[in-house]
């Protein structure tokens, strides 16, 4: 994508069920992974940006302490005391509308940009960029400084 003034639009959403059915507009508990593809209006092309979508019960149900450690709370940093949640956006009930609005409002907010990179960081602090670890690895090559480490989770990611 090119430089120059990038205005970001929702190209696609895909949504992946967690118990294979999406659940009737107005569920008041569900949870679906979504995948949504956001590029450039000047181009064809676009980026992955994930996140999970639930309901507030189904949150508690997915990331309690009995689930601590597993499933969709498995990364707890070492010593078991913390799980950081990236990408979760909560719903009190279900409704496609109502979740692809807001990521018009987001898209629309994080725009325009002078070039695409800036857009999807931006957009990232939202929802997790697929190429986010990229993105900040050139940033450091360009002041001159290492790559980053590829995880604070895992001890052995660190030097």
């Amino acid at each position: 994508m090119g430089d120059a003034s990038v205005v970001a639009e929702v190209k696609q959403v895909s949504y992946h069920w967690w118990n294979d059915t999406e659940p009737d507009s107005g569920a008041t508990h569900f949870g679906v992974s979504a995948q949504v593809f956001i590029g450039s209006t000047d181009s064809k092309l676009s980026d992955s940006f994930d996140c999970i979508l639930c309901s507030t019960s189904m949150f508690a149900d997915q990331f309690s302490l009995a689930q601590w450690g597993s499933g969709l709370a498995q990364d707890v940093l070492p010593g078991g005391e913390v799980l950081p949640v990236h990408g979760v956006w909560l719903m009190k009930t279900w409704s496609p509308e109502a979740f692809e609005a807001a990521l018009e409002r987001l898209v629309t907010a994080m725009s325009p940009s002078p070039d695409w990179q800036t857009v999807a960081n931006r957009i990232g602090r939202h929802l997790p960029w697929e190429y986010d670890y990229k993105h900040d690895d050139g940033l450091n090559t360009r002041a001159g400084l290492p790559r980053l480490h590829g995880s604070f989770w895992h001890d052995e990611d660190r030097a």
